[in-house]
This record gives structure tokens, sequence and C-alpha cells, in this order.
């Protein structure tokens, strides 16, 4: 069980929220590894202490209204020792946290607007390149058997090697799991499908009716709405790698989708109208070269006209240029 597993399970049982299989997953895990080295799930007293209540009015009800238990006082006995021993294991969770006198990990957000990118190196040493309208959020220090994170938009990963502990990157439904390798991992909010593109190394994929494994230069494509996977070869390996160095290459990408990415890389907004939507576009834009020239480059090539209004880019014409 890893350490988001551990903790969920063990904030529902002290809300009083979990289910019968979460309470027996829960003791289970607890008698075969013991708490010393989970991280509480809640990082103030006020928070235990409503957890507290919340729990002891939850079995004082339970015993009230329990039929078995009015006018026989042997089992009102049991009902109330019950109660006392599953509050009793909650203040047994609360000194173990005391004692150990450990906070879990702060988590850290960091997003990036339309037109910006980030770098980010964790306390693993794992090196994170942040594409535009992207978030990630980690643990300032990884602790426990292994090193979560929770992403969305687009971002190239380079992991630092640690057999013992791997590293599980979280995009809503899915999760990719590795223990020390490079990949590049697209799951933007407002496309149909996860991409993950392995460079070095070996990865694990998990979606929510698939699992796969991916070896070098393959990647999988799953798609949000029917939950399946496809595993294929990468195209263009250094059209991937060369996305979080600036360099941005599109190789028969209908004239929309690359309108839609380049808005997002650049914070511009860029509309294609007409039947120019239909046709693909070859081409490639370097660090530092002008997004407007390039549109124009773009614009030119479809055999379509490109003009602004009001700080919008429109790309419309008649069709594509077939020369």
């Amino acid at each position: 069980m890893d350490e988001l597993r551990q903790t969920y399970l063990i904030k529902k049982y002290i809300d009083g929220t979990a289910t019968q299989a979460e309470r027996e997953e829960l003791l289970l895990w607890y008698r075969q590894k013991g708490i010393d080295d989970n991280s509480w799930p809640y990082l103030s007293e006020l928070d235990e202490a409503e957890a507290k209540e919340r729990i002891f009015k939850g079995v004082k009800r339970q015993v009230s209204d329990t039929p078995s238990a009015r006018g026989r006082t042997g089992t009102l006995f049991y009902k109330i020792a019950v109660a006392a021993s599953v509050i009793g294991a909650v203040c047994c969770f609360v000194l173990w946290r005391f004692a150990q006198k450990e906070v879990a990990p702060a988590l850290i957000t960091i997003s990036t607007r339309a037109g910006e990118t980030k770098t980010l190196q964790l306390t693993d040493g794992s090196v994170i390149w942040l594409s535009a309208k992207s978030t990630l959020t980690y643990p300032a220090s990884f602790k426990g058997p292994t090193r979560d994170v929770a992403f969305s938009g687009e971002a190239f990963f380079d992991i630092a090697k640690d057999k013992q502990h791997p590293f599980i990157v979280s995009t809503g439904s899915t999760s990719t799991r590795v223990l020390g390798t490079s990949f590049n991992i697209s799951a933007l909010k407002e496309n149909d499908n996860v991409t993950v593109a392995l460079i070095t190394g070996k990865v694990s994929f998990t979606g929510s009716k698939t699992a796969v494994s991916l070896l070098p230069n393959n990647q999988v494509v799953y798609n949000k709405a029917t939950k399946e996977a496809r595993v294929m070869p990468i195209a263009d390996i250094d059209a991937v790698v060369g996305r979080h160095n600036g360099y941005y290459e599109y190789k028969n990408i209908p004239s929309k989708d690359v309108a839609e990415d380049l808005g997002r890389l650049y914070g511009m907004n860029i509309k294609v109208v007409g039947n120019v939507q239909n046709c693909t576009f070859y081409g490639r834009i370097k660090p530092g070269e002008s997004p407007v020239k390039f549109l124009k480059k773009m614009a030119f090539v479809l055999n379509a006209s490109v003009t602004t209004k009001d700080s919008v880019w429109i790309i419309k014409g008649g069709g594509c240029n077939l020369k």
C-alpha cells in the first residue's frame, strides 16, 4: 500500500466515513507494517479534535439507536465498551502523532500560465520542465515508500533513480509509476487523451480499466472517455524531447490543433475559421522566434490569410495549398 492510500484510509477511519472493506484493509496493513513510517493525515490539533468529536458522536448515536441496546444492560455495556475501544484507537493515533513530533511534509503547488514555462528540481534530484497552463503538486520532502506527485498539463520529467522508492505521477484517473527515467506527459484538461511518451527507462501506466508497461521510444495514449489505452511507437523522438527546450515541431497536424497549442504556449488567442480547419500543417518554431511571424508563415503554407482584431488572431482561407 503506498503512502497516499495509507493517509487516505487513516483519515477516513478517523472521520468515521470508512467502509467495512476500507477498515479491514487498514487493519491488515497495520498488522503487517505498523504505523511508524506513516505520516499523520491531520496537520493541526483542531483537525484532530474535530475528528474525535465526530466519531464520538457517531458511535454514541449508534449505541442509543440500536434496538438490542434498549432495556438490555449487558448489551448496552458491550456497546459502550466497543465505543470506548474505537475512541481509544483514535486517541492512540493522536498520542502516536505527538510522540513522533512529525508533521506530514507540506505540499507545494506550482502552476504556469498561458505563455509561461518553469523548471523545477525536487529534493530527490528529479528535474521537471513544466509547460504552459500546467500544475504540479508535490511534497516539500519525500517520505515513505513512494515519491508521489499530482499533475495536470504538459511536462517533461527526468526522474532521479531510486529503486526503493518508486516515483508516481497521478493525473486524475491515471498514474505513471517509474523508478528512474525520462518521459513526457501530456494531460491537458481540455484534451480527450492523456499521452505518456517514454524516452529512457521503463514506465508502468495505469488507467481506470487498463495497465500497461512501456519501453523506450514508445508511448501510451489513454482516452479519458472510453478508458481505453493504445501503445504505439513514438513517431518523432526529437520532436518530443525538443518541446521542453522550446522547439515546437508539427508534422501532419491539423491546423486547428496547431493553433490551440501555439495559443497555450505563447499566451495568444488564435482562431482558425473556414475550410482551412481541415488542412494539416508541417512546420517548426524555434526558441526566440516570433510566434506572429510563425503564424504568417503557417497561413501562407495553408493558402490562408492571418488578421488580428482585439488581440485575437484569425487564420482563414478557402483551403490548403497542395503545392
